[in-house]
């Protein structure tokens, strides 16, 4: 055999088999690096988005937290509700969890209107209560979402009212749950406490 029918036996490329083979476990191993890229991308994208769910209940939260500090607040029949009179800003609020988003809504009730009697403020018997919230013909009390309706907050508030006998300032426990949207498993609690100083509301008798 001649050198040169020695070296092209050296110099012949890959057999189909063999291209075939090579080209299956690249495949493979693209798929494989695809399907991890993508579940990363995922996960990147959900965290991102709970993040910002999170930051929006924060924010409602703190502002809630905020208008309570200088408010009476009604009891109600649900634990996914909350009414009160705002003395900072002389308005009669609600907040409602309604489905996965927080909403609110509000009535400006002057205080030099408000009387006391009997031990109990027209606040909470006449001024501020879902029949007047509800009634009011002002634009201001028909509600408006605070959370986005793309994510999901749910919640309540546990409500220790403020009293004329004994004199008792209250105080209101506010927990919110925060998911990417309904279907998500993984979510978010945050809770906070306020105690409530209304002064003007236990001191007017």
């Amino acid at each position: 055999m001649s050198k040169e029918t020695k070296g092209a036996k050296k110099l012949q490329g890959f057999t189909l088999v063999e291209m075939v083979v090579s080209i299956g476990v690249f495949s493979i191993m693209v798929a494989s690096l695809s399907a991890t890229f993508a579940s990363g991308f995922s996960a990147f994208g959900n965290s991102r988005e709970l993040q910002r769910n999170l930051d929006t209940a924060q924010y409602a939260m703190n502002t809630l937290a905020k208008y309570l500090r200088t408010s009476t607040v009604a009891t109600t029949a649900s634990s996914q509700n909350i009414i009160f009179y705002d003395y900072s800003s002389e308005r009669c609020i609600e907040y409602n969890f309604n489905g996965s988003v927080l909403r609110e809504r509000w009535k400006s009730v002057p205080s030099s209107t408000i009387t006391y009697a009997a031990g109990v403020s027209d606040v909470i018997t006449v001024r501020c209560n879902q029949g007047v919230l509800a009634g009011c013909g002002d634009a201001t009390c028909t509600w408006t979402n605070l959370t986005s309706s793309t994510g999901s907050i749910t919640g309540s508030f546990t409500v220790n009212p403020s009293t004329f006998t004994p004199k008792h300032l209250g105080r209101v426990t506010i927990f919110f749950s925060v998911q990417k949207d309904a279907a998500s498993v993984k979510k978010e609690d945050i809770q906070t406490t306020v105690s409530l100083r209304d002064y003007q509301y236990v001191g007017s008798l």
